[in-house]
């Protein structure tokens, strides 16, 4: 969002063009709105994806992929840690930095908000919608006097797509969400709802002014990683493993080996049966016999033959097959079975599944001895308890830059509502230990 300084005054786009004044009051924080026009924008979305439906073909692509989608829960349950925890911060004669632990309990508006709000439910949504899109909606709505927040809630990242960017105010002023992008829904459509957006660089203050002038009383304010190049929709980094091809390769991997497993049980052996065979068996009548009363012979001859062959029930049993001698004497088989299961080894494809489950996790960034990836004669093993340890250490402790992010929503509604400036919120974290320092195997460690 564009902002142009004039004096005392600034010019900032939005839903509407307004001015902002200032008070040369360096003590007065007061910032007044007075809206000079409305725009109506063009009402067109910005596409995610060459159809719109990035998100949901992401989803689909990697619902087979058990070693990716294992990465990115593993992400997930780091990222959320032991739960949000309050804390209180203050500073002792020295200036030396205090944090003291508090319970929502101490704090009655707080702790009604995070029960009405289902908040340990919120934060684990939009950890969820960081992790996979490194996006996240959460709507917010006002109180009939706009002053306070008193609701929430997540919209799901994956249905939600930005309204273009209006060319004269140089803002994204609406967010659109549907569960129907995948089917080509218009904007019209009773299927699609459209919410305001507000820009997350707006103080709480600025945003009050802005919605009490607007008379909007819900709005949806997205959080996100830092971009690199993007205009509308972030690129995270696991999504390389769909750019480079790895992720159609997982995919394909169990279906070759299925499509393996089932040709392999119908050519264990190689079944070779001379014309002659029949010839000689039946004599002068095989002439006789009409085509299709051949075919009928030869048909019933594999069934017999390959029922013989197959299941462990039929294990040492006998089969006769007629010899007969060649013009030179030579005796020569009228069957001929061989056994080719032999050259069907199950280990094929080992080396590939175990490539697919490092391409997958370390798309991801999550260390394979934490979940125990390998596979029976793979390269990857289980890991021992002290790399699963240090692994989900190293994880944890590189969340914290995440986690910043998740908090947000947390930080502009204790400003938005007024509550107490010193309270900071953090997300626990879950250290595991060995039994012979804690009986749990755990213990909590917070950053704040």
């Amino acid at each position: 969002m564009g902002t142009v300084f004039y004096g005392d005054f600034a010019i900032t786009g939005g839903n509407s063009k307004a001015v902002v004044k200032f008070s040369k009051n360096k003590n007065d924080a007061t910032v007044t709105r007075t809206i000079i026009n409305t725009e109506d924008s063009d009402g067109k979305v910005a596409s995610w994806g060459s159809n719109n439906d990035f998100p949901q073909k992401l989803l689909k692509q990697i619902k087979p992929a058990g070693a990716l989608r294992s990465g990115l829960r593993t992400n997930r349950k780091a990222h959320y840690g032991s739960g949000f925890v309050l804390a209180e911060e203050t500073f002792d004669e020295s200036g030396k930095r205090q944090i003291i632990p508090k319970s929502t309990r101490q704090y009655p508006e707080l702790h009604q908000f995070f029960v009405r709000n289902h908040m340990k439910r919120f934060w684990k949504e939009t950890i969820i919608d960081l992790e996979y899109f490194a996006i996240a909606f959460p709507e917010y709505v006002l109180s009939n006097d706009f002053k306070k927040i008193v609701r929430v809630k997540r919209q799901q990242t994956a249905n939600c797509r930005f309204e273009l960017m209006n060319e004269k105010s140089r803002a994204i002023e609406n967010v659109y969400i549907s569960t129907k992008w995948a089917d080509g829904v218009n904007l019209d459509s009773k299927y699609v709802d459209k919410i305001a957006l507000i820009d997350n660089d707006w103080s709480a203050d600025e945003v009050r002014e802005y919605c009490k002038a607007k008379k909007i009383r819900n709005f949806i304010r997205p959080i996100y990683y830092p971009l690199i190049h993007e205009s509308y929709y972030p690129d995270p980094e696991w999504h390389s493993i769909i750019e480079s091809g790895w992720l159609d390769i997982i995919n394909s991997i169990p279906k070759f080996k299925q499509a393996f497993l089932k040709d392999k049980a119908n050519i264990n052996f190689h079944i070779e049966v001379f014309e002659e065979y029949f010839e000689r068996k039946y004599k002068e009548d095989w002439q006789s016999f009409t085509p299709e009363k051949r075919q009928e012979i030869r048909s019933e001859f594999i069934q017999e033959l390959d029922q013989n062959l197959r299941g462990a029930e039929n294990g040492g049993a006998s089969i006769m097959s007629l010899i007969y001698k060649d013009e030179n004497g030579n005796p020569q088989p009228g069957l001929k079975i061989t056994d080719v299961s032999a050259k069907n080894t199950d280990g094929k494809y080992l080396d590939d599944t175990s490539a697919g489950i490092q391409a997958g996790l370390t798309a991801t960034g999550v260390d394979p001895s934490i979940i125990g990836a390998g596979i029976p004669g793979g390269k990857l093993g289980a890991g021992s308890g002290s790399d699963k340890r240090e692994s989900w250490y190293i994880l944890s402790a590189m969340k914290h830059s995440d986690r910043e992010t998740t908090l947000e929503p947390f930080e502009f509604i204790q400003q938005y509502n007024g509550w107490d400036e010193n309270l900071i919120g953090a997300f626990e974290n879950t250290t595991l230990t060995t039994l012979d320092k804690n009986p749990t195997g755990t213990e909590k460690q917070v950053n704040y």
